[in-house]
């Protein structure tokens, strides 16, 4: 058996080493000059932020609120999209803005006329699907609240289990009055939550497929015919905004929050995440997410080496053996990343359990690499240098052992047949008496 089966260290890409740990070698921030008050870009893939700009002030985020609707909503209900709803008159009554921002009477999710909307009516019956659609392209202030009430019963309800889930995924930063976006002055939150939403949202297939949309049909319904849901994002449709990479994700825009977008790109594998926050107008808000992909795309690749396999070797204490294990590497452990993602790994020394003797060229362990999450990164398996023989004392006691082994099971044998005469003799004497 090998002693010290695991042996742990902290490797950080910068001097490697491998029984200790050195330093950091933190990532540079991406360089970018935009107007934008407020803006971050996260690697889609990491979660790993590339570049920042007052990206923790609180704000009004306006209709980017829908991403977090649309979070929950799949979270709670994602595997029942087809689910058919009925849209109640609270959901899509409407009062001017005045009246609903200054009378009192009117709870936060209450709708204005003139809000975007995608034309749902009381008594209208709808899937699921249809309302995220509604929801995401279209950016109905309707659909978000029809979808509230749908999975948490009231809108209020659905509000605080909001604010609870995203507190759990890190939006600490983070409280919303209503699910659409609609102006009200406790409804805040920060570029850096924004992107942790769009982050986690982007894992769902669905979200991924509808934020992307240039446009959905909206099916026949109780109350209406079929019509086309238009998208908002200018970035994905053709015009003097599009852009080719763009994926996602949704605009927003008050008088009170400004021009808003929180937008996602992919080019050749890299996907990225942009929010800004408070823009002068729409083209400020997508020519500041387009400068963000520009900068994220242009970068290159780098490679680290993190072992080896000319240089690093590795030992370790074999019980039973006339020599140490000594293992090294087939090939170079290297690890390629962009420079503007921090690079945070972890790399572990796994031994194996294996039996004497030990055969040179015998996978005897590996050198895994974690992320900051403990995931599995990479593994390099661990090959023998040389020959390790069992020492005289090892194979006796092995041959003990072996030799216990099976004089207890010949006493368990024995026993056992032992046993079964005597159940066969007291059942044939009972038989013999019964018989008399």
């Amino acid at each position: 058996m090998i002693n010290s089966l695991r042996n742990s260290l902290v490797i950080f890409f910068f001097l490697i080493s491998p029984f200790g740990s050195v330093e950091l070698f933190a990532g540079r921030p991406l360089r970018c000059d935009i107007p934008a008050p407020s803006a971050i870009l996260i690697s889609a893939d990491t979660g790993s932020v590339l570049f920042e700009k007052n990206a923790y002030l609180q704000t009004f985020p306006a209709s980017t609120t829908k991403i977090a609707t649309a979070l929950y909503a799949l979270h709670k209900q994602g595997a029942h999209l087809t689910d058919m709803i009925t849209v109640t008159y609270d959901a899509v009554g409407a009062v001017t803005a005045t009246v609903r921002r200054n009378s009192g009477k009117h709870p936060s999710h209450r709708l204005e006329f003139g809000g975007s909307h995608m034309s749902l009516k009381a008594g209208e019956v709808i899937s699921l699907k249809a309302l995220l659609y509604g929801l995401l392209v279209c950016s109905g202030n309707d659909s978000a609240n029809t979808i509230a009430e749908h999975v948490s019963g009231t809108v209020p309800k659905f509000m605080e289990e909001v604010n609870a889930y995203l507190r759990s995924i890190g939006c600490t930063s983070t409280c919303f009055a209503n699910p659409h976006g609609l102006p009200d002055s406790r409804h805040l939150t920060t570029a850096y939550d924004l992107s942790r939403m769009a982050y986690v949202a982007m894992k769902y297939p669905f979200f991924r497929e509808v934020v992307k949309s240039t446009r959905y049909t909206r099916p026949k319904t109780n109350k209406q015919e079929e019509s086309i849901l238009v998208q908002t994002n200018a970035l994905l449709k053709p015009g003097k905004h599009y852009y080719p990479h763009a994926i996602g994700v949704k605009t927003g825009y008050t008088v009170d929050a400004g021009s808003n977008l929180v937008a996602a790109a992919e080019k050749d594998g890299r996907r990225v995440i942009a929010v800004v926050l408070n823009c002068q107008d729409m083209t400020e808000r997508y020519r500041s997410c387009i400068s963000l992909f520009e900068a994220a795309f242009n970068e290159v690749k780098v490679d680290r080496k993190l072992f080896s396999k000319m240089h690093d070797f590795f030992s370790a204490t074999v019980k039973g053996a006339e020599t140490p294990l000594e293992a090294h590497l087939q090939r170079d452990v290297v690890i390629e990343y962009y420079p503007s993602e921090e690079v945070n790994l972890e790399a572990k020394l796994e031994w194996y359990k294996v039996s004497l003797p030990i055969a040179q060229g015998q996978v005897v362990g590996e050198i895994q690499v974690l992320d900051e999450n403990r995931k599995i990164v990479l593994t390099e398996p661990l090959l023998a240098k040389k020959n390790v023989s069992p020492t005289i004392a090892h194979i006796i006691s092995q041959y003990a052992v072996i030799a216990r082994v099976v004089i207890y099971q010949k006493r368990h044998w024995i026993a056992v047949a032992f046993g079964a005469t005597f159940v066969m003799l007291a059942y044939a004497l009972r038989r013999k008496k019964v018989a008399v």
